[in-house]
């Protein structure tokens, strides 16, 4: 929770402005401030300041870090390519692990090769990926993910998803069937895009997404405005029958308004 908040503002501590006040509410005044500043306050628990690394120029220790930073990215990531890592910090970025990850090959730390068709350039997986990659993934698998993820290729320059992918932000959410994209939703549920009919059998579990958003533990949205369904009013859509079987739906005008379903 403590980190969540901190993201949220930045980790950055609401200003407080000071007024001019007379002697005798100075004193309210003050505490009024302090309880106002404790209570937006984001850094929840005990927090102390970390002495600074000692960073040595020996190269046998500056080569383990940027070993260190390329476990880290696999562990992210599963496979790396130059395009993966275009949005990294500097020194996580291709220029800067691409020796450590040859290195690493030669230690048979991970795997080179071609392993998806449409990357230019080599490819680097670590065996557990490999492995799992290796099982392939069930066709019927019903999962989504949200446009910023890692696992996203949402915003990766590659000629093979340009056209077929959204912007990679992260008011947008994709589901998947296997390794088909069923349903996209835009700007946290207001613009809907189904690749599937309004009567396919597992409409309810596509619309997890959106039953998601209004259930989750931190920060759950009250109600979902939908626009738009497949660029046409959302009130007149007929996907409406298949949202109802999963929200309290009312419809206001040309939007669809959906609310969580009471028990």
């Amino acid at each position: 929770m403590s980190l969540r908040r901190g993201i949220q503002s930045k980790f950055k501590h609401p200003e407080v402005g000071i007024s001019k006040v007379s002697s005798k509410h100075r004193r309210f005044s003050r505490r009024t401030k302090f309880g106002r500043w404790k209570s937006s306050s984001s850094y929840i628990g005990n927090w102390h300041r970390l002495p600074a690394l000692d960073l040595t120029e020996d190269l046998i220790e500056t080569e383990e870090r940027k070993k260190d930073r390329a476990r880290l990215l696999l562990n992210r990531y599963g496979i790396l390519f130059r395009e993966l890592l275009q949005k990294e910090l500097p020194a996580f970025r291709w220029s800067d692990i691409f020796r450590s990850l040859r290195i690493m090959e030669l230690s048979g730390e991970v795997l080179a090769g071609c392993f998806f068709h449409g990357i230019p350039g080599p490819q680097f997986i670590s065996h557990q990926a490999f492995r799992r990659l290796s099982q392939r993934l069930a066709k019927d698998k019903i999962f989504w993910m949200n446009a910023a993820d890692p696992a996203s290729l949402c915003g990766v320059q590659l000629d093979v998803v340009k056209g077929t992918a959204p912007k990679r932000v992260p008011s947008t959410h994709l589901v998947y069937q296997g390794h088909k994209i069923v349903m996209i939703s835009d700007r946290n549920g207001k613009a809907l895009r189904f690749k599937v009919p309004y009567d396919d059998p597992q409409m309810q579990e596509y619309l997890g997404v959106l039953r998601h958003l209004l259930t989750r533990e931190f920060q759950p949205i009250p109600r979902i405005t939908i626009e738009t369904i497949n660029g046409d009013d959302a009130a007149r859509s007929p996907y409406v029958a298949g949202l109802r079987t999963v929200f309290e739906v009312t419809i206001d005008y040309k939007h669809l308004i959906l609310y969580r379903k009471s028990a």
